[in-house]
């Protein structure tokens, strides 16, 4: 391993061991040893599931000094921060929240959403867009035609049918705009326990929409939704998310376009603003069918 690498781990072990660690939960300290063996390249992300969960209980010392030890040895990430490109190394990405679900409209109206679990019905798996919903994407479309922004080269998809549809409706016949767009299983939503994530066969969504490139969607059946739960050590703050926003980013980047449209999902943008953004405001709650404009740069490895 690299120099850095031994570095951040040697940090991180010391602040495991700080004589104050011994009176954390055992949850907590389980969550904080996954930096031990870590590398340069995911200790940012696991450092902020952790810290996130120290802040959430309170344990302000701790989450500080173990924030400043790590975020000193971080080796450069990629990050963003509002507006677009700037130089030939950046990338504009207009990300997109999806448009309202069925399953956002019963969380919204459903006092007893929460209470009895109701996200768990399969009824709402692979929740599609409400009216409601189409409206909004329709209403993106009209705001991007008085706005003409510059066509992306490429629109990304998750496949999950919500942003689908957003694209589907919200891109339609925009002047310059792709008409084939790419899903990919990377910027679908965080994967827990809600049936509104959980998706439809690949052959079901070929069908559906048959103007996505799936050929990056590997498996059939959803393996993912039992193979990978992202939700520990919450939903909110889930070190595999971090991890999967991440490699979307690294994927983003590594692409040979430059301007790229995405249409995901809020929990794992916040995943991925939390981690990456440069200035906070983009890590900020989104509307559905919400566009934000954001370039992708290589920085110093510190969120500010």
């Amino acid at each position: 391993s690299s120099p850095r690498a031994r570095s951040a781990r040697s940090l991180c072990c010391t602040a495991l061991t700080d004589h104050w660690v011994c009176t954390l939960h055992t949850r907590r300290r389980r969550v904080l040893t996954l930096f031990c063996g870590a590398t340069a390249s995911t200790n940012m992300v696991r450092l902020l599931a952790a810290t996130r969960l120290l802040l959430e209980r309170r344990n302000f010392l701790l989450a500080t000094t173990l924030a400043s030890r790590a975020l000193a040895t971080t080796s450069p990430q990629l990050q963003l921060r509002p507006g677009e490109a700037t130089s030939d190394d950046e990338k504009t990405i207009y990300f997109v929240r999806h448009a309202e679900g069925y399953h956002n409209k019963g969380e919204r109206e459903l006092p007893n959403w929460k209470s009895d679990n109701l996200g768990l019905d399969p009824k709402y798996r692979d929740a599609r867009l409400t009216p409601a919903g189409v409206a909004q994407s329709q209403q993106l479309n009209a705001d991007l035609r008085k706005r003409s922004v510059p066509p992306p080269e490429l629109v990304v998809v998750s496949t999950l049918s919500r942003t689908i549809q957003t694209a589907q409706t919200g891109f339609k016949d925009l002047p310059g705009w792709p008409t084939t767009f790419v899903g990919t299983e990377l910027c679908r939503e965080r994967i827990s326990v809600h049936e509104c994530d959980h998706r439809r066969t690949l052959t079901d969504l070929r069908k559906d929409f048959p103007f996505v490139d799936f050929a990056l969607v590997k498996d059939e059946d959803d393996v993912l939704w039992t193979a990978r739960k992202e939700n520990e050590p919450s939903e909110m703050a889930a070190t595999l998310c971090y991890e999967r926003a991440d490699e979307f980013l690294n994927w983003l980047k590594n692409r040979p376009e430059r301007n790229i449209a995405v249409v995901a999902h809020w929990v794992f943008l916040k995943h991925m603003f939390t981690a990456h953004a440069a200035d906070p405001a983009l890590a900020t709650n989104f509307r559905n069918a919400e566009l934000r404009t954001a370039a992708l740069f290589r920085g110093s490895g510190k969120v500010e």
